[in-house]
């Protein structure tokens, strides 16, 4: 008689989230996150957040969305950057296209303008949070402490890699392998180098587009995170 293969699924990790990052502290937990900010103005908040703990990279205006490769969260403005991808939509096509492209980063869309706009409204409904450019300080490490500790979680992390390839139709046979192997790797913790999850993504088994997808959680580093 032949038997399915026995799969290791998702729910195996829950127990596991932030297992490396339960004893840190905040600061320390937001210094393993590395956050960028897209503006072609000055990002006010910046020093505050940094004195905070957090790890912020300016980037300015983009001229290509590769540029937030090495990020886990991307805090977005919406108005005057993104121009030479739309010019009309500006910031929130920006974030459109980051979020179709990496789905394991968090966005966050900020402005100063009204929140009824168009561009706002079209952003808000594709970023992961929406903030004021003048919020307070507590607002912003409320907002980006929440992040954090999803991203270091790995339930959380295979959760929206897995949404990623279903909304790609791709084939059911193919993500419960990924997810397999993906947790297999975290609890057996084998290490991000040469990994089950790394090995068969890189197998014939997988397709271009399936390793796009899930490229840019090992190219961020995110990956090699989860193993603390």
């Amino acid at each position: 008689m032949l038997f399915a293969p026995k799969y290791r699924l998702m729910g195996e990790l829950r127990n596991s989230d932030l297992q490396a990052f339960r004893t840190l502290k905040p600061t320390e937990r937001r210094g393993r996150i590395s956050i960028c900010v897209i503006d072609d103005s000055p990002f006010e908040p910046k020093r505050n957040l940094e004195n905070a703990g957090y790890r912020i990279t300016f980037l300015g205006d983009i001229n290509t969305i590769e540029a937030v490769t090495n990020h886990h969260i991307v805090l977005c403005d919406l108005m005057g950057v993104g121009t030479a991808l739309d010019q009309k939509k500006q910031g929130a096509f920006l974030i459109k296209e980051i979020k179709k492209n990496f789905p394991e980063k968090y966005v966050v869309a900020y402005t100063g303008g009204g929140l009824n706009q168009l561009v706002s409204r079209e952003a808000a409904a594709a970023a992961d949070a929406m903030i004021k450019k003048d919020a307070d300080i507590e607002q912003w490490v409320d907002t980006l402490d929440g992040f954090i500790n999803k991203l270091l979680g790995p339930y959380v992390v295979w959760q929206r890699q897995r949404l990623a390839l279903v909304e790609r139709e791709i084939d059911t046979r193919t993500i419960l392998e990924l997810e397999s192997a993906f947790v297999e790797s975290i609890l057996e913790k084998r290490g991000a180098n040469g990994s089950k999850f790394e090995k068969f993504l890189q197998s014939g088994k997988v397709s271009q587009d399936v390793r796009a997808i899930l490229q840019g959680m090992i190219a961020s580093g995110l990956y090699a995170l989860l193993f603390g």
